[in-house]
């Protein structure tokens, strides 16, 4: 199993840098709704109970909502639209209990979640790779170490659960730890865009928000995951599962780092 997923990871590397680095941004935009919409949209779709048809239908109806979105220059509406989704998923999963009913009664909430979370992510990162191919990079890394720290840092002091009826396995100390390796590649970031002054401390900020919504993104798939009874999002990345489960909390971090650039003066200076 770590073979597989040593083999996996370096090749998605591969692939996700020669994408994002290689590709125009109309071909990285075609690229990403394969991945987000497509396939991210194939295996929400699964996690909440859709089948066959239905299945299909849902992920046909996400892309073309996506599209319309993107054709019609309403981007960074839905972005924003994202990231104050995300803010009201912080408030449900602070709420979560297993063996509740709120969510088997209410169908539609993962439903809308799925538009409201794989579009505004898609549409981020094609504006994001389009601004600077180099934005898209750090973000992604930025993610990753977030998750590594965690990894790393809850193997070796964890004690107390970060979510215990959603992912027992998480502590606070691992998020921690999370949050401080993201704050030294925020560091690395801010160097290497030569940023300064408040735009140096602007910069570390969203970063560090970015990855702390990262973490949530990671729990809510959590969420999606318990309440279908899935232990994977899918079987197509040997060793890693689904590709929800390996972009899981850069949906989450996806609009909400690029809201706060948008938001900023910061930008202008890349």
């Amino acid at each position: 199993m770590l073979k597989q997923r040593v083999i996996t990871a370096i090749l998605l590397v591969i692939v996700v840098l020669g994408a994002v680095l290689l590709l125009s941004p109309s071909f990285f935009a075609v690229a990403c709704l394969m991945v987000f919409l497509t396939l991210g949209g194939w295996e929400w779709s699964r996690l909440i109970g859709l089948k066959d048809d239905k299945q299909a239908y849902a992920v046909i109806a996400l892309i073309a909502i996506g599209l319309i979105i993107y054709l019609l220059g309403m981007s960074w509406y839905i972005i924003a639209v994202g990231v104050v989704w995300w803010v009201m998923i912080l408030g449900l999963l602070t709420v979560y209990r297993q063996n509740s009913d709120f969510y088997s009664s209410r169908s539609w909430l993962l439903s809308l979640s799925g538009i409201l979370v794989l579009i505004p992510a898609w549409l981020a990162i094609t504006r994001l790779q389009e601004h600077d191919p180099r934005l898209v990079i750090y973000l992604i890394f930025l993610v990753a170490a977030t998750d590594t720290g965690a990894y790393f840092v809850g193997k070796a002091i964890g004690k107390n659960k970060l979510a215990p009826h959603l992912s027992p396995g998480k502590t606070l100390e691992g998020a921690k730890g999370g949050l401080a390796a993201a704050l030294f590649w925020a560091v690395l970031g801010a160097w290497y865009f030569e940023f300064h002054d408040s735009a140096w401390f602007y910069f570390l900020l969203l970063s560090i928000v970015s990855a702390a919504v990262s973490i949530a993104g990671d729990l809510f798939e959590s969420l999606i995951k318990r309440e279908g009874g899935f232990k994977d999002s899918g079987n197509l990345l040997p060793g890693h599962g689904g590709v929800l489960d390996r972009i899981d909390g850069l949906l989450a971090a996806l609009p909400v780092f690029v809201l706060g650039l948008s938001a900023s003066a910061i930008q202008q200076s890349i």
